[in-house]
Formats: C-alpha cells, sequence, structure tokens
C-alpha cells in the first residue's frame, strides 16, 4: 500500500512538472486556433472550451494507465503507433470545420437580412400582461450556436484524449510503472494522478494567459474577425490531416 502512494504522489508531480513547460507547448498548436477561431471566447468564457479538452486528457491518461496495468506496454505501444495520432487528427479536423461552417454560416445569415431590407438584428417588443411577462424569443442565430455546444464539446474532449494517448517521456515511465504493478486499478491510479497534474497548469495558462491574448487580437482586429475564423479554421484543418496521416507528432 505504501509503494502506492508513493507512486500516486510521484505520478502527480511529473505530471505537474510537465504540464509547467512542455505541454504547453505541446498543446498549444491544437488548442491555440480554438480560442482565436471563437468569437465569444474570451477569459469568463474560456472554461466552455479548458474543461472538454482536460477531462478527454484526464480520460486518456486514466485509460493508458488502465490498459498498462492490465495488458503491460504492449498495448500502450500499440494505441501510440495508430490510435492515437487518428484520433487527435479526426478531432482537430472536426473543430476546424465548425470554425469554418460557422463563419460561413453567420455571414450567410448577415447576408440574408440585408437583402430582406432588414437589420442583421431586431429588438423583440417585450409585452407585459396582468400576470405574467412575455419573454423575447430566441433568434434562429442562438438556437443554432446553442445546438453546437455538444458537438464542439464531444470534439475538444476527443482532441485532448488524442493528445493524452501521444506518451510523453514522463508518461512512458509513469506506464512502466504501471505495468510492474499488473492491476489495472492500480494502473488508473496512476494515470489519473498524472494526468490531474498535468491539466492543473495548462488549464490556468490557456484560461488566463491564452484566452486574454486572443481577445485582445480579436479586438485590434476586429474588422477581419471572419478572417480569423477562417485561418483558424483553415490550420487546424490542415494540423489535424497531418497528424493523422502521421506527418506531425505533438
Amino acid at each position: 500500500m505504501d509503494s502506492i502512494t508513493i507512486g500516486f504522489s510521484a505520478a502527480l508531480l511529473m505530471g505537474l512538472a510537465f504540464g509547467a513547460g512542455p505541454c504547453n507547448i505541446t498543446c498549444l498548436p491544437y488548442l491555440g486556433p480554438v480560442f482565436l477561431g471563437q468569437k465569444n471566447n474570451d477569459m469568463r468564457t474560456s472554461w466552455q472550451t479548458i474543461v472538454p479538452f482536460s477531462l478527454g486528457r484526464l480520460f486518456g491518461y486514466t485509460l493508458l494507465g488502465t490498459l498498462a496495468g492490465a495488458f503491460g506496454l504492449s498495448i500502450t505501444q500499440w494505441i501510440e503507433q495508430g490510435l492515437a495520432g487518428q484520433v487527435l487528427g479526426t478531432a482537430t479536423i472536426l473543430i476546424g470545420l465548425y470554425l469554418l461552417f460557422g463563419s460561413f454560416s453567420k455571414e450567410k445569415s448577415c447576408t440574408h437580412h440585408k437583402q430582406a431590407g432588414e437589420p442583421a438584428t431586431q429588438s423583440v417588443p417585450i409585452t407585459f400582461s396582468e400576470h405574467a411577462i412575455s419573454k423575447p424569443s430566441i433568434s434562429k442565430e442562438g438556437a443554432e450556436k446553442k445546438k453546437s455546444k455538444p458537438y464542439l464539446s464531444i470534439s475538444l474532449f476527443s482532441m485532448g484524449a488524442g493528445m493524452a494517448l501521444n506518451p510523453c517521456i514522463p508518461l512512458v515511465s509513469i506506464l512502466g510503472f504501471a505495468a510492474t504493478m499488473a492491476s489495472p486499478l492500480e494502473g488508473a491510479q496512476l494515470g489519473i494522478a498524472f494526468g490531474l497534474g498535468a491539466v492543473i497548469i495548462p488549464g490556468l495558462f490557456f484560461a488566463l494567459a491564452v484566452s486574454y491574448f486572443s481577445q485582445q487580437v480579436k479586438e485590434h482586429l476586429n474588422h477581419w474577425s471572419k478572417t480569423l475564423e477562417r485561418m483558424s479554421g483553415v490550420m487546424l484543418v490542415l494540423l489535424g490531416s497531418f497528424t493523422a496521416l502521421g506527418w506531425v507528432q505533438p
């Protein structure tokens, strides 16, 4: 039992060390364009991007630890060689397509309003009655945005899981320790410990620094917002394609 406790603590510390340095560099090319490409993704709403991505990473680390404890390092090496890049690449492509289609659909909606001779945004009058107050109806754009949230969250979760399934040097050491335990439960504990350490500092870094920088860029380049969204989408589609093909490894 003492060895498990020491192993958990060591895995947590190794995760913190990894999250404080190389992890931020690894995640930035994938997660950075997501912040830059979303119009309303600022410091207050950054958790909507960070939480599903971090949960996906935590799931991936836990899965690797469990498999290493159950089957040894051979199964994790098999995942790293094929499945990991495909999961990460596909999720990155899906997020890039989300940003691209979102920017074009907004432009089409604005064009439709202008052709119809209507303003792009209309205020909905609120009528008062004796017993109730009627609320303004939700716009079509708002309803579509609400429907697209689960799609984006699932894609971000998959991106985080794919990122975790590409073991770094510290994680390989943790998986080796889990393999010697020959216990899926103990391996899962080590994976969770490493994952918790690995997502804390990057989460704060992206929530504070990256979201603030992206917000400033979008404010200063407000007239180029559509271009930024589309460039971010194209970058993610290309990066995801290269990752899925094995040309780029995080």
